[in-house]
């Protein structure tokens, strides 16, 4: 027992020798290693000592022409131009420069004539550089990216624009060359881009003049006519995007005089209105409308002449008006809704060539005082064209004749002469005594001087025929049959071309 105690005792003392020789151990190898990294790094230190890093000096060029031959892309969306910092030499170690832009100045530089006169400031927004340029050790010059959006170039297609990039406080002591920290870049918007790729917009119409009825681009109402003119987009639609449509009455009035707009006369504001005059392309769309809206009433009003409106495109959001259709002269052909039938009676031009009856029964529309003066209750078929008081008498079927007529009461019809000649004018009149008397107008112009017509005693339904030759122009006028007494009933007219 004593043998087995004293045993465990001297294994328990070997035991914790070991562990003291080996902590020993430990701490000797840790004393080794802080020596030999304490001699590194003052050898490093002895190094960094003497060591010294080569500032550089940082420069612009003061201009830079983009245009043909220059490094560019252009995408759908932007014009990227790649721009340069240069330095003295090769950096030495890594270090940022701050940039930024100034658009002020482009108008002085224009004064100066070192831009183009027309040349245009690229404004806020529509371009982007970067706020900071990271340059890497080892390197001659730094390049970044000056965007500018393809919207803004093709609003000035044909012009120059411009902006000034300014760099600034370059870090770990880098200096800027004085003079040379700016660069004004200018670039040709015609030699960055093809006239045939630049967006826009214009009217869609054959011609600037473009005539509207109802058998084109105008719907009819009860008391209105709404008039649709077609726009368009050349070029790839994108998002959506607007154009402003504004009423040029001076445009009508210069080609009125100069002869341009024949037969026109200017429609003044008061008459109609734009329902959209800021004109919406909708996304992905290539077409687009503009509305106009007038009443019946004042194109009932006119004559020969044809009322007209013009209007210019401007101010697009987005892409630019077009050189060619930015205007329109929207012609109303008033023939269109004043006659009976929706188009004008037509009188044949060639020699001897007899046209088509105008009956009485069917003159124009637009009421009391513009198409008709009826000063008396509604005879006759109560029911034909109310609540027009114009007396149609009810036993000829189809409706042709009017009767009850009295003096200053007037019938009118809108007629298209084929050619200016001289015609046979027969017209059917009966008259219950010998008062019976008409005139017949163009444009409100006596073209006969005042008729007596036939008696027919004791009845108005023997109507007669009544020749005179008249002088007609080509073209639209207004034919109006003036009653001066008599009380004549009044079937209609043939003309028939002679020479």
């Amino acid at each position: 027992m004593g043998f087995r105690w004293k045993s465990l005792v001297s294994t328990l003392k070997m035991r914790k020798m070991k562990k003291i020789f080996t902590q020993l151990q430990l701490g000797l190898l840790a004393l080794v290693a802080v020596s030999a990294t304490s001699c590194e790094r003052e050898q490093l230190d002895n190094v960094l000592s003497t060591e010294t890093y080569g500032n550089v000096s940082l420069s612009m060029s003061a201009k830079s022409d983009i245009g043909t031959g220059s490094n560019f892309t252009m995408t759908s969306g932007e014009l990227t131009v790649p721009v340069t910092i240069s330095f003295s030499e090769p950096t030495t170690r890594a270090f940022v420069v701050q940039l930024s832009s100034n658009i002020d100045t482009i108008a002085q530089l224009v004064t100066n004539q070192v831009l183009p006169a027309g040349t245009v400031k690229i404004n806020d927004g529509s371009f982007t550089i970067p706020t900071v340029v990271n340059v890497p050790i080892g390197v001659k010059s730094a390049t970044f990216d000056l965007k500018v959006s393809r919207t803004f170039i093709e609003i000035n297609y044909g012009k120059n624009v411009a902006v000034a990039l300014k760099i600034n406080n370059p870090a770990k002591g880098n200096t800027i060359i004085q003079g040379k920290n700016a660069v004004i870049v200018n670039i040709n918007t015609t030699q960055v881009l093809k006239e045939e790729d630049v967006h826009t917009v214009s009217f869609a119409t054959a011609a600037p003049t473009f005539v509207v009825g109802l058998d084109n681009s105008a719907t009819k109402g009860s008391e209105d006519v709404t008039i649709t003119v077609p726009l368009k987009l050349q070029g790839a639609p994108g998002l959506d995007f607007t154009v402003d449509a504004t009423v040029t009455p001076d445009s009508v009035t210069k080609y009125i005089n100069n002869g341009t707009l024949a037969n026109s006369f200017l429609f003044t504001a008061g008459n109609f209105s734009l329902v959209n005059p800021k004109i919406r392309f909708e996304a992905g769309k290539s077409t687009a409308t503009l509305t106009i809206t007038t009443k019946l009433t004042p194109l009932y009003a006119f004559m020969a002449k044809s009322p007209t409106i013009g209007i210019t495109l401007k101010n697009p959001s987005q892409f630019q008006v077009a050189k060619k259709l930015h205007t329109v002269f929207v012609v109303i052909d008033q023939g269109s809704f004043r006659p009976y039938y929706g188009t004008p009676f037509v009188i044949k031009g060639a020699i001897n060539a007899v046209s088509d009856p105008i009956y009485a029964a069917y003159y124009d529309l637009g009421g009391q005082g513009i198409a008709f003066n009826d000063d008396n209750g509604k005879d006759g078929d109560g029911n034909w064209r109310a609540p027009d008081k114009v007396d149609v008498a009810s036993e000829y079927n189809p409706r042709t004749v009017v009767g009850w007529t009295k003096a200053n009461e007037y019938l009118t019809y809108t007629v298209y002469v084929q050619e200016t000649g001289k015609y046979e004018m027969d017209m059917y009149f009966g008259a219950s005594n010998s008062n019976g008397r008409y005139s017949v107008f163009m444009d409100d112009k006596d073209i006969n001087g005042g008729i007596k017509a036939s008696q027919n005693t004791g009845a108005h339904n023997n109507q007669k025929s009544h020749i005179s030759t008249v002088d007609l122009t080509k073209g639209r006028h207004i034919f109006k049959v003036f009653f001066n007494g008599g009380d004549p009933d009044y079937r209609g007219t043939i003309f028939t071309r002679k020479s």
